[in-house]
């Protein structure tokens, strides 16, 4: 990539590409497998994706990546790990709203069990952008014959070790885009004498809008000040999955919001996140925001 981070054409055509064949691959490739049940909700807890469609889905999740990475070379470690995301992103957008589910099945014990399975499912959808990565990675040592020159190598603004910068990138990812989201994705809303405030289910393309740019500004933020690759921010995408169930799905929450609100009511917008949403577009923003670090390292540096 040029030091100076202005995008060719061709480094364009290469980024588009990769996303191409993502959505390609795996969004839409996979679909006949997948598709959600009858209420249109794309989640495991569904019964209508298999263990085998799931490993045809990291099969096709390992080809996208390692093409993309392949057609970008020598850029291929850098672009190709897009492709996997941007297939979920897919699913994402052609699923219904959580607050289907709970339409249907409004009994607090129905929306108590739908959310302790949820918060472990964004664990499958990761392994799934995981073998996409992987891919990348392999086509990148397979066809990369060169040494290049990358700009991302920036001195962060806080000197951490290593684990305490993944600790900081993880954690501070975890409540720093619940905070966002539940600003950006906010809809509707009233008050509420328990809970203080409850909102309505959002729009999907509010929520690809929210989760994105938070996790841009996390990607962004673990750049400049820990130093942190974009992995981190992705990985913290499941980890505040597992955080908004634990605090926003207590027994006592949700027993309140179900015999006081509509079934598509919820105590804050992060929780109406589906889990692929959360993972999928979480891992393209955290990509998206760390070279957007670089990039404003590199003016930064350049206008001092």
């Amino acid at each position: 990539m040029p030091g100076y981070m202005e995008l060719s054409w061709l480094m364009r055509f290469r980024i588009m590409a990769s996303l191409a064949i993502g959505v390609v691959l795996l969004g839409l490739l996979p679909w006949n497998l997948v598709k959600p049940a009858a209420d249109g909700v794309f989640i495991f807890l569904s019964g209508s994706i298999s263990a085998g469609d799931l490993l045809i889905c990291a099969v096709l999740a390992f080809a996208a990546g390692f093409l993309s990475s392949a057609i970008c070379t020598p850029y291929g470690a850098q672009i190709g790990i897009i492709a996997a995301p941007a297939g979920l992103v897919v699913w994402s957008l052609r699923s219904a709203p959580l607050s289907t589910i709970f339409q249907m099945a409004p009994a607090v014990q129905d929306r108590l069990k739908a959310c302790s399975s949820l918060k472990f499912e964004g664990f499958l959808w990761l392994s799934i952008v995981i073998c996409g990565f992987l891919g990348a990675l392999l086509a990148d040592k397979i066809f990369r014959r060169k040494v290049i020159e990358l700009p991302d190598n920036i001195k962060p603004a806080v000197q951490l070790p290593d684990f305490a910068q993944i600790a900081v990138s993880v954690i501070g990812t975890v409540f720093i885009a619940n905070f966002l989201i539940n600003i950006m994705a906010v809809n509707v809303g009233y008050s509420d004498s328990q809970l203080a405030h409850v909102t309505a289910q959002p729009a999907n393309l509010q929520v690809a809008f929210a989760v994105f740019i938070a996790f841009g500004a996390c990607g962004f933020l673990a750049k400049i000040f820990a130093g942190s690759g974009a992995f981190w921010p992705a990985i913290a995408s499941v980890i505040l999955i597992y955080y908004s169930a634990m605090i926003y799905g207590k027994n006592d929450v949700l027993t309140h919001l179900s015999t006081s609100w509509p079934a598509n009511f919820f105590v804050r917008p992060v929780s109406a996140v589906l889990p692929v949403q959360m993972v999928g577009l979480g891992c393209l923003g955290a990509i998206w925001g760390y070279w957007l670090g670089v990039r404003f390292h590199i003016w930064r540096t350049q206008q001092s």
